[in-house]
């Protein structure tokens, strides 16, 4: 069953597409159904495939049995990785779980497994990411697949990875009440990218009902001393800003120390 989430947990899951989205930039020639189809699945040209993949994902049909199938054979084996990544785009519009073993696939493909998907590229892997995490939002990743889903965007959440997947994988982890997220996202708070410690806030945010200000070191000692963080998971904190300094007017403050020395 279709579960509900907040609308702010939507909203941030919504804040960025990735990349390889070029939906809304063609200009469309009718093909059946059975045309797109085929050309998904055989045309030599990755552009002509990658058209037919956007039809298929943008059409009143896609959620049938056989747009799912041709989509799910695209995403994990087409030789071009922005035709893989355009099918990636369509699982967003699934409102079922039909997906989310094509995307753990994909994730787990590499040269050396014996995985019926081809490994992905960072674009793709950023896809598949934001796709995974719109579908756990919406409840449809369950069972044993939680689980995996957690694993992968706990290993995307470090700094190693692309900063897109990163941000996506940040935000997602503020899906899942397991303990294993505190500590990427307490790393993140950490950074002098706004945008990467902002999400990580959020995210604590939403599990927690409560804020700590983008401050690595009060929300360490908050969780050692509260035995069940997640009491008040999807509560909105009074405020969202600091007596104090915030991180931000921190780093403001660093910033114009820096200049008052330079003058």
């Amino acid at each position: 069953m279709r579960k509900g989430l907040p609308a702010v947990v939507l909203a941030l899951l919504m804040a960025t597409l990735p990349a390889c989205s070029d939906r809304g930039t063609r200009a469309w020639k009718w093909r059946s159904p059975a045309q797109n189809y085929q050309t998904a699945l055989e045309a030599p040209s990755a552009d002509d495939r990658r058209m037919a993949v956007a039809a298929i994902g943008e059409s009143g049909y896609v959620a049938s049995d056989d747009a799912f199938s041709v989509l799910d054979a695209v995403a994990r084996t087409d030789p071009s990785s922005h035709v893989r990544c355009v099918a990636v785009s369509a699982f967003t519009r699934y409102d079922d779980s039909r997906p989310v073993k094509t995307l753990l696939a994909i994730f787990q493909a590499t040269p050396e497994s014996k995985s019926d998907a081809l490994p992905a590229s960072d674009d793709l892997r950023d896809a598949a990411a934001f796709a995974l995490a719109d579908l756990t939002a919406r409840g449809w990743v369950t069972g044993p697949d939680h689980g995996a889903a957690l694993d992968i965007f706990l290993s995307l959440s470090g700094p190693k990875s692309p900063r897109s997947a990163r941000i996506t994988a940040l935000r997602a982890l503020g899906l899942f009440r397991d303990r294993r997220v505190f500590a990427p996202l307490l790393a993140a708070l950490r950074e002098n990218d706004f945008c990467v410690a902002d999400t990580a806030e959020r995210s604590l945010i939403a599990l927690t009902g409560t804020t700590h200000h983008y401050d690595p070191d009060a929300w360490n000692q908050w969780l050692a001393n509260t035995a069940n963080p997640f009491l008040r998971a999807g509560e909105k904190p009074p405020t969202t800003r600091p007596a104090g300094p915030s991180w931000w007017d921190q780093q403001a403050g660093k910033w114009k120390k820096l200049f008052s020395r330079g003058n």
